[in-house]
C-alpha cells in the first residue's frame, strides 16, 4: 500500500484537516462507529461541526506555531456519553487528528501501582533485578501473555534478557532474534516514535474516505502494520502486540515488547504508564552501568605502575611486565600480554612468537596512526592479522604507547577462542511456508567458533589509561638508565632530563599537564589550604558525546578536538590556575584562591568559551559538562576529585553542556 493509500487500525479513528485546522479533508472509515459521525457527513465539514466549537478552538490554539499538541485532549460525545481522547500533529500541509475511546481504569489505582513500581525500579541494585522488575510491572499493567525485553548487540541481533510469561505463549528468555528481524527502517521508526500498538494483527484495516486522499500517515499511531510485520507476528503466534523502545546513550539499546495470543487493547493511560516505567528503568540502567564501569576503571587504576617511588627507583619494562602481567590478564580477561618497547619484546602468558609480534607491530605502525586502541575478536579474518602466524589467538587488543612524537611502543593483549551457542527463536532465513515458532527446547541453535569475547568500550578506555601510565614509567626508566651511563656527558644529560621532565609532567597529545603533575599541584594546594587557610577549587570536565565524535569522524578528528580545547582553555586561565588532562576526554582545572562563587563563574565562563570552539570536520558544536568542587576541611586529593566527578556526571545526566556543584558527601 503506497503512502497515498494508508491503512489504519480500527481501535481509533482519524481526521485529516486543512493547515488551519478548520475544515475536514478526509476521515477514517470507522469514524461513524466510534464517535457517531458518518463518513459522508464528515467529509468537507468544519471541524467545529464535528468536534464542537470549544474543543476545536482549544485544539487550534494549542497547535498554533507547534508541530504537535503537547499532550492529548479529552472530550465526551453528548450523543452516547462516550469519553474520547484526541491527539493532533502536523504533516506537510495537513493536520492529522487521532481519536481513541477512553475506558475507565481507576486513575488512583493506576497511579498508585505506577508509583510503587517506580520505587522498586529505583531500588534495583543490578541490571537483572531491574529488568525483571520492569517486565513484571508492565505485565501487571497491561495483562499481556508475554512481556519480554530484547537487547541489541553490536550487529543488531536481539537477545531476550528478561521476561514475564503466563503460559499462553511459549517463553523466549535466553533466545535470540536475527538482525534482519529489526531492519533499519524499523529501528529508525522507533527512534521517532518509541511506542507502537497493534491491537489485533488479524483485524480488518480501516481506510481514508475519500479513498486515496494524498496525506502522509507514517507518523500516525493508528497506522496498520505492514504485511511483512503481520506475517512475522503470525509466525510468533501473536495477535496483539505492544512495544516500547529502550534508548541508550547514543543508540537504541533494545525493545520492551508485549505479546498476546488474542487481540489485546491497551488504553492510552496504560501506554503512558508503561512508557514512564521504561524511561525510569532506562535511567536506572544507565546509572548502574556507569557505576559498574567506574568500579572497573578504579580497579585498573589501582593496578597502574606509576607511584611516588617509580621516579626514585624506576623499573625496567621487563620487571614491570613480570610484576603486573597476572593482574592485567585478569582485569582484561586475556590469556596473554606483550609489551613492545624500543624494539624489545617482553611477553607473559599465551602469546604469539616474537617474530609474529614484530610483524604485527610493523603493520600496526602503518595501518593504525591515531592514538586510540586497535582491537579485533576475529584474528583469522581481520585483514591486518589474517596472514600472521597466531595459533591459539582469536582476539587482540593493541594500545599505542606515545613514547615521543616520532616513536611509539605497544601494549598487546590476546584472548583465546570463546565458543558460544546461540539459541534462535526462529531461524534467520526461514522458508515462506515455515511453521509457527517452535518451543524453546526445539529452537534453532548455532555454534559460533573462531572468535573471542568482544572487547568492551570500558576495557578499551581502561587499556588507554594503563598505556599512558606505562609510557611514563618506561620513559622514566630510560632516562634513569641514561643518567647512569652519561654522567660525564653533561649536555646529553641535560637534554635527557628535559625529556624526562616533559614526559613526567605533560600529556604528549595536548601538551598540558598530565594526571601525575596535576595531582602534585592539587596536593600542594591542599597543604597550603590546611596550613594557611587558603581557598581552592577544582573543575572536572569532559567533552560531551566524545565517543560519537570518534566513531563518526575518526580518532584523528577526536585528537584535534582535545588539542584545540586544551589550547583554548589554557589560554583563558589566570597565571595562578592550572589545567591538566585527567585521562581520555577528561580535563581538570585547579583554581587557586577561589571560593565557590568564583569557581562557578569561572566554570560557566569556560563552558561558554568551549561552545565557541570550531573544528572544521565537525558541524555540531563542541560542549563540555563540568563538575565543580571547593576544598573543605578533611578533603584529600582523592575525595576532592571524587566529589567533582559525581557533580560532572550529574551534569551529564541533566542534559550535558552545563555546570553542576559538588555536594559535601560522595554518593
Amino acid at each position: 500500500m503506497s503512502k497515498h493509500h494508508p491503512l489504519l487500525q480500527s481501535f481509533g479513528a482519524l481526521l485529516v484537516l486543512d493547515a488551519d485546522s478548520r475544515r475536514i479533508q478526509a476521515v477514517s472509515s470507522n469514524l461513524a462507529a466510534l464517535i457517531g459521525i458518518s463518513v459522508s457527513e464528515g467529509h468537507d465539514q468544519t471541524v467545529s461541526g464535528v468536534l464542537g466549537r470549544r474543543l476545536s478552538q482549544r485544539m487550534r490554539r494549542e497547535l498554533q506555531g507547534q508541530q504537535r499538541l503537547a499532550g492529548p485532549l479529552t472530550f465526551t460525545r453528548p450523543a452516547n456519553s462516550t469519553r474520547l481522547q484526541l491527539y493532533a500533529y502536523r504533516t506537510g500541509m495537513h493536520v492529522v487528528v487521532e481519536i481513541e475511546p477512553l475506558n475507565s481504569l481507576g486513575k488512583r489505582r493506576l497511579l498508585g501501582t505506577v508509583n510503587e513500581r517506580l520505587i522498586r525500579l529505583a531500588e534495583s541494585s543490578n541490571q537483572e533485578e531491574l529488568l525483571d522488575c520492569l517486565v513484571r510491572a508492565v505485565q501487571e499493567l497491561t495483562a499481556h501473555d508475554r512481556v519480554s525485553i530484547c537487547h541489541f548487540d553490536s550487529d543488531w541481533n536481539g537477545l531476550i534478557v528478561a521476561e514475564a510469561c503466563t503460559g499462553r505463549l511459549p517463553p523466549l528468555l535466553g533466545q535470540r532474534f536475527p538482525a534482519n528481524d529489526f531492519p533499519v527502517t524499523l529501528r529508525c521508526a522507533y527512534e521517532r516514535h518509541p511506542v507502537r500498538l497493534i491491537q489485533d494483527v488479524a483485524a480488518p484495516s480501516e481506510h481514508l474516505v475519500p479513498s486515496g486522499y494524498p496525506v502522509e500517515l507514517n507518523d500516525s499511531f493508528l497506522r496498520a502494520p505492514a504485511p511483512e510485520r503481520q506475517y512475522y507476528l503470525r509466525r510468533l503466534g501473536v495477535r496483539g502486540a505492544f512495544s516500547v523502545a529502550i534508548h541508550g546513550d547514543t543508540a537504541l539499546w533494545g525493545l520492551l515488547f508485549c505479546h498476546s495470543a488474542l487481540p489485546h487493547p491497551v488504553a492510552p493511560p496504560v501506554r503512558d504508564a508503561v512508557r514512564t516505567l521504561v524511561q525510569m528503568a532506562t535511567q536506572r540502567l544507565l546509572l548502574l552501568r556507569a557505576r559498574q564501569e567506574a568500579r572497573y576503571l578504579q580497579r585498573v587504576q589501582d593496578s597502574l605502575v606509576l607511584s611516588a617511588n617509580s621516579q626514585l627507583e624506576p623499573q625496567s619494562p621487563h620487571q614491570l611486565l613480570l610484576e603486573q602481567a597476572d593482574t592485567w590478564m585478569t582485569l582484561f580477561r586475556a590469556h596473554g600480554v606483550t609489551l613492545w618497547a624500543n624494539g624489545s619484546i617482553f611477553q607473559a602468558g599465551n602469546t604469539p612468537t616474537p617474530e609474529a609480534i614484530s610483524q604485527f607491530v610493523v603493520r600496526l605502525k602503518k595501518a593504525h596512526v591515531h592514538s586510540g586502541p586497535w582491537c579485533t575478536r576475529d584474528v583469522e579474518n581481520e585483514p591486518l592479522t589474517s596472514s600472521l602466524a597466531m595459533p591459539g589467538q582469536c582476539g587482540a587488543l593493541a594500545v599505542p604507547l606515545l613514547m615521543s612524537t616520532s616513536q611509539r611502543g605497544w601494549l598487546l593483549f590476546f584472548r583465546p577462542e570463546q565458543v558460544e551457542t546461540f539459541y534462535w527463536a526462529m531461524q534467520p532465513k526461514m522458508a515462506p511456508q515455515a511453521p509457527l515458532m517452535t518451543l524453546p527446547s526445539a529452537a534453532w541453535h548455532e555454534e559460533v567458533v573462531g572468535k573471542s569475547e568482544a572487547w568492551q568500550r570500558v576495557e578499551r578506555l581502561a587499556a588507554m589509561d594503563l598505556g599512558e601510565d606505562l609510557t611514563l614509567a618506561i620513559s622514566a626508566y630510560e632516562i634513569s638508565s641514561l643518567n647512569m651511563h652519561l654522567k660525564r656527558e653533561r649536555k646529553a644529560l641535560a637534554e635527557a632530563n628535559k625529556r624526562l621532565e616533559q614526559l613526567a609532567h605533560f600529556d604528549p597529545l595536548t601538551q598540558v599537564w598530565n594526571r601525575y603533575r596535576i595531582e602534585q599541584a592539587i596536593d600542594a594546594e591542599i597543604v597550603a589550604a590546611k596550613r594557611y587557610g587558603a581557598t581552592c577549587a577544582l573543575m572536572l570536565f569532559d567533552v560531551d558525546h566524545f565517543k560519537q565524535i570518534n566513531d563518526t569522524h575518526g580518532h584523528s578528528v577526536g585528537d584535534d578536538v582535545l588539542v584545540s580545547l586544551a589550547r583554548l582553555v589554557e589560554g583563558s586561565l589566570r597565571g595562578c590556575d592550572h589545567l591538566g588532562r585527567w585521562g581520555g576526554e577528561e580535563f581538570v582545572v585547579l583554581a587557586t584562591h577561589s571560593d565557590m562563587e568564583a569557581a562557578v563563574v569561572l566554570a560557566e565562563r569556560l563552558r561558554g568559551l568551549v561552545a565557541t570552539l570550531h573544528i572544521e570536520a565537525i558541524a555540531q558544536p563542541i560542549t563540555v559538562s563540568i563538575g565543580v568542587a571547593v576544598w573543605r576541611p578533611g578533603d584529600s586529593c582523592k575525595t576532592l576529585v571524587a566529589r567533582a566527578d559525581v557533580a560532572m556526571y550529574r551534569a551529564k545526566r541533566s542534559g550535558r553542556n552545563r555546570v553542576e556543584v559538588a555536594t559535601k558527601e560522595i554518593f
